[in-house]
């Protein structure tokens, strides 16, 4: 399992082996004494996780293949006003392109990046000036499949078509020790193959990566993000970004969405 942080790491910080060394990357389980320090505490749980361990299985199968080629959206990197954000294809492609020449199969784009630059075409995103990105986003190609990681049923889903957003979208809702906590896919293909309220079980095929309306206009990829149930109650279940007057709020709302990406 690899821990993709956001900020300014270098991007040998971003594989598998320079990672905490509390993983272990062959083993299908977390120990759930780690899970609780770097993800569920954050969510306010109270319970004793000493001996629980929970299976997280891996988004996309065992389609990820060696390490992933990560991505600089932030505005600090002058490509990202190059791309053509009104053209799918061309923003696709140029994507894709990139990747194919790092000699990499995958990619990350990273959790807390400002993106500033390419969300030009997002106005009211802009105006309220979210502009940290609160996903990770594995970059795959489209009609790739995506595996449920944990057992939840299906909360909320939908479609957003208007450029710049989710497209295709759903939210599943889980439980561990009566402590709820919500994992957000975006940028889906439609129609959905799973229903509200549906329980979909780890291992089971939740969605597959969308494209032009399904992915709202932007290149193939999952955004994958965790929200709270205090998010939830606050009206904050659908923001794929916050303004830097709310990050200090970040853990407290949107966890690191490493916590549910095994690969």
């Amino acid at each position: 399992m690899a821990n993709f942080l956001g900020g300014d790491l270098p991007k040998e910080d971003y594989t598998k082996n320079s990672i905490n060394s509390e993983f272990n990357c062959k083993k299908a389980h977390i120990n759930m004494g780690f899970f609780i320090l770097k993800f569920l505490k954050i969510l306010t749980m109270n319970f004793n996780y000493k001996s629980e361990k929970i299976d997280v299985y891996p988004l996309f199968g065992d389609l990820l293949k060696g390490e992933p080629y990560v991505f600089d959206f932030s505005s600090k990197n002058p490509k990202t006003l190059e791309y053509n954000l009104n053209d799918f294809k061309e923003f696709n492609d140029d994507i894709f392109n990139e990747l194919k020449n790092s000699g990499m199969k995958w990619g990350i784009g990273k959790y807390l990046e400002e993106r500033r630059n390419i969300l030009g075409g997002s106005i009211n995103i802009i105006n309220e000036k979210r502009i940290y990105h609160l996903g990770l986003d594995i970059i795959v190609p489209y009609n790739s499949v995506v595996f449920c990681p944990l057992d939840g049923y299906v909360y909320k889903l939908g479609k957003e078509a208007k450029k710049g957003n989710y497209g295709g979208y759903l939210i599943m809702k889980h439980k561990i020790k009566n402590q709820t906590f919500y994992s957000l896919y975006g940028h889906l293909k439609t129609p959905h193959k799973v229903q509200l309220g549906q329980k979909i079980l780890a291992g089971q095929e939740l969605a597959r990566i969308g494209k032009e309306t399904d992915s709202g206009g932007w290149f193939c990829h999952l955004h994958l993000q965790i929200i709270t149930q205090k998010a939830m109650n606050e009206g904050y279940s659908e923001w794929g970004y916050i303004s830097e007057k709310l990050l200090s709020k970040v853990e407290e709302y949107f966890p690191n969405p490493n916590s549910l990406f095994k690969w």
